[in-house]
C-alpha cells in the first residue's frame, strides 16, 4: 500500500521538523508517481508549507510543484 503524503511529511518533519531538500525531493516523487496532484495532496502541501520550516530548497521545490499543478488546472 503506498504512503499517503500526509504521512510521509510527519515522517520527514518528525526528526527536526524542517524539510531538507534531499527530503523534498521524497516529496515530490510520492506526489508525482501517479503523474497528478489530487486535491488532497495540494491540500497537504499547502498546510506544510504554511505551517512547517522548509530549508529554502525545499520550499521553492514543493511551491513549485504546487504552482505547476494549479497551472494544470
Amino acid at each position: 500500500m503506498a504512503r499517503s503524503l500526509e504521512d510521509a511529511l510527519k515522517e520527514v518533519l518528525a526528526d527536526d521538523n524542517k524539510v531538507s531538500k534531499y527530503e523534498a525531493k521524497v516529496i515530490r516523487e510520492l506526489v508525482m508517481s501517479d503523474g497528478v496532484v489530487s486535491e488532497e495532496e495540494k491540500a497537504a502541501l499547502q498546510k506544510a508549507l504554511a505551517n512547517n520550516t522548509f530549508d529554502e530548497e525545499a520550499f521553492e521545490l514543493l511551491s513549485g510543484l504546487l504552482l505547476r499543478s494549479h497551472m494544470k488546472d
